[in-house]
C-alpha cells in the first residue's frame, strides 16, 4: 500500500444505495462482500486514493418507525417517490443503532472482504464514526 497522500481524494459512496443499485444491476442481492470485481476496478480507475463507504453502520428500526409517524415526513417521501412505501424507508444513516456493519450490507465479514477488495487495487477505505449519530434504541 502506498503511503497517504498529502492532499488524498477521496470517493465517497452512499453505501445502502449503492449496493442497492448494483443489486439491480446484476439482478442477485449483493453485499459488500459479493460486489463484482468488475465495480472494484471501476472505482479503482476513478483516480481516486480513499473510498469512503458511508452509512455502513446499523440503522435504527426506532428511528424508521418515529419517522413513518411523522405524517409530514412521509408526506414528503410521497413527493419524492410517487409509489412510496414503508420499504423504502430503509432509515437513516445519521440514525445508527450501533456501530456495527449493517447486516443488509453483509455485516462485519462482508467490509473485510471489501476493504482488501479496496486495497489490492491500492486504494484505502474510509469509514465515518460521528458520536452523536446515534438512535434511541442504540446499543454498545
Amino acid at each position: 500500500m502506498r503511503p497517504w497522500s498529502k492532499h488524498s481524494l477521496i470517493y465517497e459512496i452512499n453505501s445502502w444505495v449503492w449496493l442497492d443499485e448494483l443489486s439491480r444491476r446484476e439482478q442477485r442481492a449483493l453485499t459488500l462482500a459479493s460486489v463484482p470485481d468488475a465495480e472494484w476496478d471501476r472505482l479503482a480507475a476513478l483516480g481516486f486514493d480513499v473510498v469512503w463507504l458511508m452509512g455502513v453502520w446499523e440503522r435504527s428500526p426506532e428511528g424508521i418507525r418515529i419517522s413513518m409517524a411523522n405524517e409530514e415526513l412521509v408526506s414528503d417521501f410521497r413527493r419524492a417517490l410517487p409509489d412510496f412505501t414503508d420499504r423504502d424507508n430503509v432509515g437513516s444513516p445519521y440514525c445508527v443503532r450501533r456501530y456495527e456493519v449493517d447486516t443488509h450490507l453483509g455485516g462485519p465479514e462482508a467490509l473485510v472482504v471489501a476493504r482488501n477488495k479496496l486495497a489490492q487495487r491500492g486504494l484505502r477505505l474510509i469509514l465515518d464514526f460521528v458520536p452523536n449519530h446515534v438512535a434511541f434504541d442504540q446499543r454498545s
